[in-house]
């Protein structure tokens, strides 16, 4: 057995993902907050001894990685690689203040899927980013629906409204619905990005992608939409055992 752990260190939330490879075929195992991983490779049997990691990070968490460390574990870090215009290969139209995690999944989708691709990551921020065979084109940053929510407590007629209920896709008539559905101008803002740069396919990863997966869904997408929670840990994965290390 080989092991692989993939490092997503996010704005909010650090997470793992667990890959064995066995018989010559890499598997995912299972994904896990970081301060459950040490638990997680005991039981598993993995050790520097027969694990790599490598890590994105967008917050920096030195006291979980020195430990990491400290155990033993190699940690590859892609910010190590990321030189500005370029990266594995793949053009980027954007300055080094790019997060890692927007590289390293633009980086797969450029590789794997090869299409003129919207690639909207739905986590603590939201952001839509271009990605085509020229390479990353760029994209915007939205706050995340939580976050989006959390701004109305600032208001004193807004702060107690109950937000609960699905989107509509008409003009509110209500000030709950006016406070949650606002938020579906940005997947106006998204439709703009597929017509003008004739996108034909859009990848969602981030904890909140099955807000995104149910909008294009209830609209009815006529191009390919796909959701994955665990995008950054395939795309980090695949990184590093094609580019860093054939594992």
């Amino acid at each position: 057995m080989q092991g692989l752990v993939t490092l997503d260190l996010g704005n909010t939330n650090a997470t793992a993902g667990i890959f064995q490879k066995h018989s010559g075929d890499w598997k995912i195992i299972k994904t896990c907050p970081l301060n459950e991983l040490t638990l997680f490779l005991k039981d598993l049997e993995m050790s520097p001894g027969n694990t790599s990691m490598v890590l994105s990070q967008v917050k920096e968490r030195k006291e979980e990685i020195s430990q990491l460390q400290d155990q033993g574990y190699l940690i590859t870090n892609i910010k190590d690689y990321w030189r500005g215009e370029r990266f594995a290969g793949m053009p980027v139209h954007y300055t080094k203040t790019l997060g890692e995690d927007r590289l390293i999944q633009a980086f797969y989708i450029f590789k794997k899927i090869k299409k003129n691709c919207l690639f909207i990551d739905a986590g603590t921020f939201l952001t839509m980013d271009v990605i085509t065979p020229q390479g990353f084109l760029g994209g915007y940053i939205i706050p995340g629906i939580k976050n989006y929510l959390e701004t109305f407590k600032q208001g004193e007629l807004l702060k107690d409204v109950d937000l609960m209920g699905e989107p509509q896709f008409k003009i509110p008539s209500s000030t709950p619905e006016a406070m949650r559905d606002s938020y579906i101008a940005f997947y106006y803002l998204a439709q703009k990005l597929l017509s003008e740069y004739q996108l034909n396919q859009v990848m969602i990863s981030g904890g909140q992608c099955d807000f995104w997966n149910d909008l294009f869904h209830k609209e009815k997408l006529t191009i390919p939409f796909e959701a994955n929670k665990n995008l950054i840990h395939h795309s980090l994965h695949y990184w590093m055992t094609t580019q860093i290390e054939i594992l």
